[in-house]
């Protein structure tokens, strides 16, 4: 006969063993899921910040020429592509989401021939820069976990870091 007290532990064990043979394989592919999301990251982040200097280049009150409107239907499509790259595994920026969300609204707008008022040339502007600066301060994390960690966690530096960058007033279209 069966000595339940011992068979108890005996499956408790076993069960136990199981969990852990079948939980470690899924943490591992975890880390390696935000591995790659990392390394997107640090990819998309040269390419933003690079795009948004290329825009800043752009005087919004003036339309666009024959001679550039095609470089700049290039550049707004870089950006959007750019944009859904880095923030495609989601984050915790909403703010600095909802802000490169609008002006992609306006490029669009300004590429299609319609007016940008001041106010909305300013807040490209501002975002852009903005972004220049909140991407160059990404590059201080050169550790992968670093940089998921600044994109995904409620607690890390990043969150006030680019608060304060949105939050900041440039003055100038050449800052």
């Amino acid at each position: 006969m069966v000595n339940w007290k011992n068979s108890k532990g005996m499956l408790a064990t076993v069960v136990l063993c199981g969990v852990v043979w079948f939980a470690h394989p899924a943490q591992d592919r975890v880390n390696e899921l935000e591995d790659q999301i990392s390394a997107q990251y640090m990819y998309a982040n040269f390419l933003l910040r690079d795009t948004a200097i290329d825009f800043l280049e752009y005087d919004f009150s003036e339309p666009l020429t024959d001679e550039n409107i095609e470089d700049f239907n290039k550049l707004v499509k870089q950006f959007i592509d750019v944009t859904d790259l880095f923030f495609s595994a989601g984050t915790v920026h909403s703010e600095w989401r909802e802000r490169l969300d609008d002006a992609k609204f306006y490029f669009m707008d300004y590429a299609n021939g319609s007016p940008i008022s001041e106010e909305e040339a300013a807040d490209m502007y501002q975002v852009l820069k903005a972004t220049r600066y909140i991407c160059m301060d990404f590059r201080d994390y050169d550790n992968r976990s670093d940089f998921y960690d600044a994109m995904h966690s409620e607690n890390h530096e990043m969150v006030e870091q680019v608060k304060k960058r949105l939050a900041w007033k440039y003055e100038n279209q050449d800052e």
